[in-house]
């Protein structure tokens, strides 16, 4: 899921590092049962083992799970530690386990289809009574200011380049969500909590809040910094807010434009995430009082209206849509019926090439759809 550097970051992250070597030193007993949900390089679980865990059953799709293996073989553990390529949700234990462990957060926990899996791996691997960590996540937002931030995504479409416009992608940019890294003194008001996800009894995928900020210094706002905390077990936790040098970073919702905003100015915010399918659609609808006789300015944004459509894509998304096999489905679709374990990937590609031949010009370009269409397949096959 994540690149090998990222990774590395998460492992030199101090504050996140520091509190899952206490927690699960805390919440695993001698004898344990453990899931690590999503291992990446296996260092959950080596924490698990040295925490006392009988078994550990380290689960991840990516080929990163072989880094996993060899951590596993050279602090002696590969004995203890049971590893499953492949997603936690086709994936079968041989028994529950006491304890399931997992980071699987991007900037922030609403991330991809993450909450639907943990609460699969809850309620199919965890023992009645069996921790999570981690327990909770907190999120968190308040009103920043952020010009510097905010000139970089604004001012390339603002200037004429050899006198064109070039602002029609403006909208969109500012209706995306952007990853950030914010001081403290840049924020404009205190933080309020938006969102409380308890993986203890199963986090939802739709949040949503109506926030009230109260400008706490004036300045200018530029949008909304999105963060988290955690509670990973009992007391042990981290922040991830402004200020705080972490792995994750802060997330900037920021507004269609920059607002100057006086002392004790009271801010409506309705802010909303809702997974729709593997992906979070955000909404932040933003309401600022007048003064002096002006009416109040009112933001309605939306990552939907930061993502680009054509026409006959959206056509594509209908119900009486009569879908087609391009010339490339078309070749994907005679590989796969070949797919018995009776032909090698060498005889199936030369039959493609054979078969389409308009479609390669070249045998290699046959053996790299060929190979593929087999990792495709192999990431949709049960365990």
């Amino acid at each position: 899921m994540y690149p090998l550097r990222t990774f590395a970051a998460m492992i030199a992250d101090s504050g996140r590092g520091n509190a899952y070597v206490e927690a699960i030193a805390a919440a695993v007993r001698p004898g344990d049962v453990v899931a690590d949900i999503g291992c990446g390089p296996g260092l959950l679980s080596l924490l698990a083992c040295r925490a006392g865990a009988r078994r550990v059953f380290a689960i991840e799709p990516d080929e990163c799970i072989q880094l996993a293996r060899e951590a596993a073989t050279a602090n002696g553990l590969g004995d203890v530690i049971e590893f499953f390529q492949s997603d936690s949700s086709r994936t079968e234990l041989p028994e529950r386990v006491n304890v399931i462990v997992s980071d699987l957060r991007g900037v922030l926990p609403l991330f991809r289809d993450v909450i639907p899996v943990l609460e699969d791996a809850r309620q199919r691997f965890l023992v009645p009574g069996g921790i999570m960590i981690p327990l909770r996540d907190i999120l968190k937002a308040a009103l920043i200011e952020a010009p510097e931030y905010y000139s970089e995504l604004t001012s390339p479409w603002e200037r004429k380049l050899a006198g064109l416009d070039l602002s029609s992608p403006l909208s969109q940019i500012l209706n995306q969500l952007h990853k950030a890294n914010f001081a403290d003194e840049q924020l404009l008001s205190a933080p309020l909590d938006w969102g409380v996800l308890d993986y203890t009894v199963g986090a939802q995928t739709h949040v949503a809040a109506e926030l009230n900020f109260d400008v706490i210094k004036a300045g200018t706002v530029h949008g909304i910094c999105v963060w988290f905390e955690t509670k990973l077990f009992q007391n042990i936790g981290y922040s991830t807010g402004p200020g705080i040098q972490s792995v994750y970073g802060h997330m900037f919702l920021p507004w269609l434009k920059p607002v100057s905003l006086e002392q004790e100015t009271k801010i409506h915010v309705s802010l909303h995430a809702d997974l729709i399918a593997s992906e979070y659609v955000w909404r932040w609808d933003t309401t600022i009082p007048g003064t002096s006789g002006e009416p109040a300015i009112r933001f309605a944004q939306s990552t939907f209206q930061g993502t680009t459509f054509s026409l006959q894509s959206l056509r594509r998304q209908e119900m009486s849509y009569m879908p087609t096999l391009s010339e490339v489905g078309q070749a994907e679709l005679w590989i796969l019926e070949r797919m018995k374990g009776e032909a090698t990937l060498q005889s199936i590609a030369e039959g493609a090439f054979a078969q389409f031949p308009g479609l390669f010009t070249s045998l290699a370009r046959s053996i790299r759809l060929g190979r593929g269409t087999v990792e495709k397949a192999f990431s949709l096959k049960s365990p």
